[in-house]
């Protein structure tokens, strides 16, 4: 699983309450049943989060130097396609052998296709796949690997069934709310193109504060500000996303190279269209490295890198990467905060927008 090994993609949810005492038993109580009773419909449970055949949910398979570890699988029984269409093409053409006719209604071929699935279905392999996820008690944080809607919906509302509450999925709004007590809706529209007037531009919360990040990044030439885990630095690297509703061409993708300061991005800065999707870089003492694709829009973290750790064991690595993880997301909603608080001020969005239009005219993109 992710979190044991390798880059981890995740978004973050607050939990609005602690974990009660008895959350493993009632993960069991949920988890996945037996492959042989899968049957047409997807078969969805907890296993525990060292691999999806293990279903057994407790204190030895899934909990680990005091995180929650488990995953939620999914079975469900599936006929390939092309054996599919295989299997009703011969019972057509044999059903038309026998009646000596040369075509087949459209109500025979939809009679022949479910007939075939019901004889070929339960003779499939069950096909798994799994959602991690990791809590951390002590934080009250979960790190959930469900990047489509669809899936965190299942996740969020199967999570609540099990434990009795729904943990809330950090975007750029509710992190505002649940984690310093604002209102992000009330935030103002950054405009940092030196050439559109305040009323033409747009973006979301998310878009605006990835773009003030770059611009504040390289403001302080990457170093940011003290924190109780050492001195960071970070920088905003490509490929770069950028987009603006209007006419023209709603996305530019910029990759290879040296996006950052490229003349595309310059361009695009300049046409008012705001940064959605980054990579960012996080580093603290020049030997330890995080690296991720951000997603603006919805607090979504594709392909974490960790720093290299020095432990050994299986415990200690999985410790040593939950306290890397834990760090990143300190460092990344640290700054969050501080462009929150920073906008909450009218007069600090006017001083801010001169500097921001500056900084886009004078960039290194010709």
């Amino acid at each position: 699983m992710p979190f044991d090994h390798g880059p981890i993609t995740f978004r973050l949810c607050h939990l609005p309450k602690p974990l009660p005492a008895d959350a493993l038993a009632r993960f069991a109580s949920h988890a996945a049943g037996p492959l042989e009773s899968v049957r047409d419909e997807p078969q969805w449970g907890w296993v525990s989060g060292r691999h999806l055949l293990e279903r057994r949910v407790d204190e030895e398979t899934s909990s680990i130097a005091g995180y929650l570890h488990l995953s939620l699988r999914k079975a469900e029984r599936k006929i390939p396609p092309a054996l599919l269409r295989a299997e009703c093409r011969m019972a057509e053409l044999a059903q038309m052998a026998a009646e000596k006719k040369d075509r087949i209604s459209r109500k025979d071929r939809k009679t022949i296709k479910e007939e075939v699935t019901e004889r070929l279905l339960p003779q499939m392999p069950p096909q798994l796949s799994g959602t991690p996820f990791c809590i951390d008690v002590a934080d009250n944080v979960l790190y959930a690997g469900a990047t489509s809607q669809a899936l965190l919906d299942t996740f969020l509302s199967l999570f609540c069934k099990s434990i009795g509450f729904e943990p809330v999925p950090l975007t750029p709004e509710t992190a505002a709310e649940e984690l310093f007590d604002l209102d992000a809706a009330g935030l103002p529209q950054l405009n940092f193109s030196p050439e559109l007037s305040d009323q033409a531009v747009a973006g979301t919360v998310g878009q605006n504060f990835l773009t003030w990040l770059w611009f504040f990044l390289e403001e302080r030439s990457g170093v940011l500000p003290a924190t109780k885990f050492g001195e960071f630095s970070m920088m905003v690297d490509g490929p770069l996303v950028l987009v603006a509703e209007g006419p023209g061409a709603y996305e530019s993708v910029i990759r290879k190279g040296m996006p950052v300061i490229s003349a595309e991005a310059k361009a695009a800065l300049t046409v008012g269209k705001k940064l959605s999707r980054a990579r960012l870089v996080l580093v603290r003492a020049q030997s330890e490295q995080w690296s991720v694709t951000f997603d603006a829009d919805e607090f979504l973290f594709r392909g974490l890198k960790l720093p290299e750790g020095e432990a050994m064991d299986p415990v200690g690595i999985f410790e040593e990467r939950m306290t890397n993880l834990y760090i990143f997301q300190k460092a990344f909603f640290a700054l969050y905060e501080r462009f929150l608080k920073e906008f909450s001020s009218p007069a600090a969005v006017s001083a801010f927008e001169g500097k921001a239009k500056q900084w886009v005219k004078e960039r290194d993109g010709k």
